[in-house]
């Protein structure tokens, strides 16, 4: 059984390079795993390398009955910093979409209390410490 992509997808694109025999494919705006090429990294590895490197953990996932394409970005442009952020402003959403509220409210409040006690030892010229 090969592996497929989901829409858990981030379009991270780590998949891509990871893939020892480059099953995974893509064609700019959609990519797939091609599975006459995906034998789930047996012999090279102990762990599929595309679910291995995806952040989501079920971006690639064990497919079941058929292959889904997912699209990455509709728009293709040669503009770096557009690519970028468009990219950036995709997996934000996705992240701010996930099943963790309160991890992420957890590691904001701890974050600012961080910035705060450096913030105080600043104006009070209080040299920082570890």
């Amino acid at each position: 059984m090969t592996y497929t992509i989901t829409n858990d997808c981030i379009s991270c694109q780590r998949c891509l390079s990871s893939c020892p025999t480059k099953a995974i494919e893509t064609d700019g705006s959609t990519f797939w795993i091609d599975v006459n090429r995906c034998n789930q990294c047996q012999g090279s590895h102990g762990v599929a390398q595309c679910w291995s490197v995806c952040p989501t953990n079920e971006g690639c996932v064990p497919l079941s009955t058929a292959t889904t394409a997912v699209a990455l970005n509709a728009e293709t442009t040669t503009d770096y910093w557009h690519v970028w952020f468009t990219n950036y402003s995709h997996m934000i959403a996705r992240l701010k979409s996930s099943q963790q509220p309160g991890y992420w409210r957890q590691w904001f409040d701890r974050y600012s209390q961080s910035l705060q006690t450096l913030r105080a030892q600043a104006d009070t010229n209080v040299p920082l410490m570890p």
